[in-house]
């Protein structure tokens, strides 16, 4: 087997040099280890296939991550399929959404058959109450990651602002918020590079 840890960014843009076991476990450890859904899971991501394992482009996670958080679905699923086809086609695909949700799968699996009447206990409900926040510390993290990157430039700031004033002052559903804003984006944005470069500007 091909090792692909810790080899040069860039390394293993022919897809056949990307192991399916690879991308299975990589995909199964980070939907089994990742609390708070698919934003939370997000800098997991980022962190497996960016940094530590140098498959992909800090560029090319943020261009998916956009694209997979505007499409109907759970994030989660959208971006192990965008990530797995980018690494291995659409065989590539179907091993990282099914390493993704087979964790959960189990989870609730089991959690349905015998987990049920400790709810109430108090000792779990008070891993639940810090589960949940630290969920909202992935969450925050996740914000500070990508706005970090994304909010360099001027444009990109004011598109983000009244995407939050259209949610938190006039109470707009978020699905249209994010229609609005994303027209708004491509309006604004629509001429200052190929698509998929990202690089904290518009």
């Amino acid at each position: 087997m091909i090792s692909t840890e810790n080899q040069p960014r860039g390394w293993g843009k022919e897809k056949n040099l990307f192991p399916f076991k690879s991308i299975f476990w990589v995909f199964l450890r980070i939907g089994f280890f990742t609390l708070g859904g698919g934003l939370a899971m997000t800098t997991v991501m980022r962190h497996e296939l960016v940094l530590k394992r140098r498959w992909l482009e800090d560029d090319e996670f943020v261009a998916e991550m956009s694209a997979a958080t505007v499409v109907p679905g759970a994030i989660a699923v959208n971006m192990a399929y965008l990530q797995g086809r980018r690494l291995r086609g659409k065989a590539g695909a179907a091993i990282a959404v099914l390493g993704t949700i087979l964790p959960s799968f189990f989870v609730i699996l089991l959690i349905a058959r015998v987990g049920l009447p400790y709810f109430s206990h108090t000792r779990v409900v008070a891993f639940f109450k810090g589960s949940a926040i630290a969920v909202a510390g992935q969450l925050a993290f996740a914000g500070f990651t990508f706005g970090k990157k994304l909010l360099r430039d001027r444009r990109n700031t004011i598109v983000c602002t009244i995407g939050v004033i259209l949610v938190v002052v006039f109470r707009l559903h978020p699905v249209w918020a994010i229609i609005a804003t994303g027209g708004l984006g491509y309006w604004i944005c629509r001429t200052d590079r190929p698509q998929g470069q990202l690089n904290g500007r518009c």
